[in-house]
């Protein structure tokens, strides 16, 4: 049966900030900065916190439970992968041929996220640093209601040959790989361009001077 989505990001559209809720002032506020900050618009992912499973005993979302949510937002962006490589994407996320392996992440909590503040995340992320196997990402996640950064975890991506486990350089590898190559890096360009002018816009001429 064929399938009624035109891409792997499409299968999870549900998942993108675009469905009318009460929410939805306050989605389309962050979801601008987010943007205009330097995230992947197309990746986006919305999220819901389950109260039940998702917080610790003081009524915050327990800490290990935002590297899930970072997880799912970078599954979110290898799905738009998909666009440059076509039919190796099915490959791609079952651990055949070559594919994105999150090389090491740390993460840094910014605020509390306590029942009921909050009842959805936007989990974003911003690339940088794009080299023939690999780029860095941050991957930030922001509460709706508080309408700020709650956590961010940063990290390098490298695509490796899942057969020999060693590093694949995406430029040498031939197609379709160096497309994804030009779409991560035309990713990263445009990201930079829009952090610059934010950046540009942001900050005050007294703080400027500090730097």
């Amino acid at each position: 049966m064929p399938s009624p989505f035109s891409s792997p990001l499409s299968a999870s559209s549900n998942l993108h900030p675009t469905a009318p809720t009460p929410y939805t002032a306050l989605r389309e506020a962050l979801v601008e900065k987010a943007v205009a900050q330097g995230y992947d618009y197309d990746s986006l992912t919305e999220i819901p916190i389950d109260w039940s499973g998702d917080q610790d005993p003081n009524a915050h979302v327990s800490n290990p439970v935002y590297a899930r949510y970072a997880s799912a937002g970078n599954m979110r962006l290898f799905e738009s992968f998909g666009e440059a490589v076509g039919d190796k994407f099915a490959g791609m996320v079952r651990g055949k041929g070559i594919g994105p392996v999150l090389r090491g992440y740390q993460y840094n909590l910014m605020r509390m996220c306590n029942y009921p503040d909050s009842v959805r995340v936007l989990v974003g992320n911003c690339l940088s640093d794009v080299k023939g196997d690999r780029y860095f990402t941050t991957t930030t996640i922001w509460s709706l209601r508080q309408q700020a950064v709650v956590a961010e975890c940063t990290g390098w991506v490298v695509f490796a040959d899942f057969a020999t486990r060693k590093p694949v350089d995406l430029t040498k590898a031939g197609e379709p790989y160096d497309k994804l190559h030009a779409l991560i890096s035309r990713k990263a360009q445009e990201a930079w361009e829009r952090k610059e002018k934010w950046d540009q816009e942001h900050t005050t001429k007294k703080q400027r001077l500090k730097l």
